[in-house]
């Protein structure tokens, strides 16, 4: 069984991957729109985790999104955790770019705050209230739970854990899926990723071992995640995959992303509030 996932951010968040984008009157939004229709084509469901400012700042674009069947709507932060001055500064001035976002929510108030407004822009654009979420940057601290699920949020994937072949219920009540095969975004080869900055970025890092070591081509990839997935899959756990939509198209513009979703039309695909359904393994 497969949770497909993706996350999308605001045009004004101006994510490394969005300098880009080939056409200037394009959007990450729209190019979420485009691979929603490759999905659906394929006969999918996806849970795709959204910035609350998009919603704000591109609910026109936005909106048929939230029309698709295929399509289930979590959060993503309201901002996006922006980097701070002192960061941007940097990379103008280095012409090397810097992390898309922050590493903290900052105080409990502040966290607090930007959940309720993510979920509260969300209900008043579509109707729904939401109960799926993952944060931007995987960004989490000791309060986050304890406010999300004071918020009415039930499932979370923020976490990678190769290892982990169910969800797990956290103290606070929450179900948590990690993502638990290799994910695109810090290990594709794209955009800003190149060679040279991955190494750049490797000398900082404090990781030795996957799921955060080794970037590959986005063929390499692909065929990494299909073993796996096939392993989890086999070995009936729930499989979380995260591709973003962005990632894929500044890959090879969806070429991968649409033999990948052919290779995922052979298993059972849920959303995040399908899992506790659909899974008799919870912890």
């Amino acid at each position: 069984m497969l949770c497909l996932t993706g996350d999308v951010h605001h045009s004004s968040l101006k994510i490394n991957e969005q300098k880009y984008i080939k056409d200037p009157g394009d959007s990450e939004v729209k190019i979420a729109c485009r691979y929603v229709k490759l999905i659906e084509a394929a006969g999918l469901t996806y849970t795709l985790y959204v910035t609350g400012k998009t919603l704000k700042e591109e609910w026109e674009t936005f909106r048929p999104i939230t029309d698709s069947p295929a399509v289930e709507i979590g959060g993503h932060t309201y901002a996006g955790l922006p980097r701070n001055f002192l960061k941007r500064v940097q990379s103008c001035f280095t012409g090397y770019p810097t992390i898309s976002h922050s590493f903290s929510h900052g105080s409990y108030t502040k966290q607090k705050r930007d959940i309720t407004k993510t979920i509260d822009i969300i209900r008043e654009k579509t109707g729904r209230k939401i109960t799926a979420w993952r944060s931007h940057g995987l960004v989490r601290d000791n309060n986050t739970y304890r406010i999300l699920q004071k918020a009415g949020i039930r499932y979370i994937s923020d976490s990678t854990d190769w290892a982990s072949l169910y969800p797990e219920t956290t103290k606070e009540g929450l179900i948590s899926h990690a993502i638990n095969v290799i994910m695109d975004h810090d290990h594709i080869y794209h955009a800003h990723r190149t060679k040279e900055y991955v190494e750049r970025q490797k000398r900082n890092w404090t990781y030795t071992c996957d799921p955060t070591k080794e970037s590959y081509t986005i063929e390499e990839w692909a065929e990494i995640l299909k073993k796996q997935v096939a392993e989890r899959e086999a070995a009936g756990g729930l499989v979380t995959v995260l591709m973003h939509p962005i990632c894929m198209y500044t890959s090879d513009e969806f070429e991968t992303a649409k033999k990948l979703f052919e290779f995922f039309s052979q298993f059972t695909t849920i959303r995040a509030s399908d899992i506790e359904r659909q899974n008799d393994n919870l912890s």
